[in-house]
């Protein structure tokens, strides 16, 4: 697909925002563990503790931090999907753009929304961990059924990946979600190696592989595209 000049300049924008996303949301999170604090006095530890944890005023030192990495990483990502959408194009692109979309804005409430104030903190983040299940289960068919898509096959490796995250964590998510009103008990005595928080982790983890290398792919193949013309 031959995109004009002021459209490819968007995508590139929107590709390089979305790795300086990854980049903020990554070293936020990073720099907020390091120095974390518990309830219990205890340090951060991926086996045991959730990702929101870090954002939770008056008990992390730098929830500030984090939670201003988030809705900074958050709009970033905004912008990527919107990039991604014009990238693909045509009704595959108009549904990942809208679904990706309202998956990244629910990155930035949850910053503006962190555990102190759980109801709305659970339900945004809910939608975060359906919205992306959506987005990566969808771009990996889109690449998958495709006879030319516009971007490498490859990348459903990524997307495949982040796809299987998402499904074993909501797969996992009844058994420990019990309202909002037991969490704070639940955290009390968490157990030293814990599904949940670990596979979130998972999730965490290759959405920002899956991001990062997407953006890259978009701009090579925009490249590669105009070399042939």
């Amino acid at each position: 697909m031959i995109k004009n000049n002021g459209v490819e300049k968007l995508i590139f924008a929107s590709s390089y925002m979305a790795q300086a996303g990854v980049l903020i949301i990554l070293l936020c999170v990073l720099i907020t563990a390091s120095f974390y604090i518990g309830r219990q006095n205890e340090a951060y530890s991926f086996l045991n503790h959730f990702i929101s944890e870090l954002g939770e005023i008056g008990v992390s030192p730098l929830a500030h931090l984090f939670n201003g990495g988030l809705i900074l990483g958050g709009l970033f990502t905004s912008c990527f999907m919107l990039g991604m959408a014009l990238h693909i194009g045509g009704s595959w692109g108009l549904c990942l753009g809208i679904v990706g979309l309202v998956t990244s804005i629910t990155v930035t409430l949850v910053g503006i929304y962190p555990m102190n104030q759980l109801e709305i903190h659970m339900v945004t983040a809910n939608t975060f961990f359906r919205g992306g299940l959506l987005v990566a289960l969808g771009y990996s068919l889109y690449i998958l059924s495709s006879r030319q898509p516009q971007l490498p096959k490859v990348t459903a490796i990524a997307s495949g990946i982040t796809m299987l995250a998402f499904a074993l964590f909501l797969w996992f998510l009844p058994a420990s979600q019990e309202g909002s009103g037991s969490v704070i008990e639940i955290l009390k005595n968490r157990p030293e190696i814990w599904a949940l928080p670990i596979l979130e982790w998972f999730v965490f983890l290759s959405v920002m592989v899956w991001i990062a290398s997407t953006a890259y792919f978009m701009r090579k193949t925009i490249k590669n595209n105009n070399n042939r013309i």
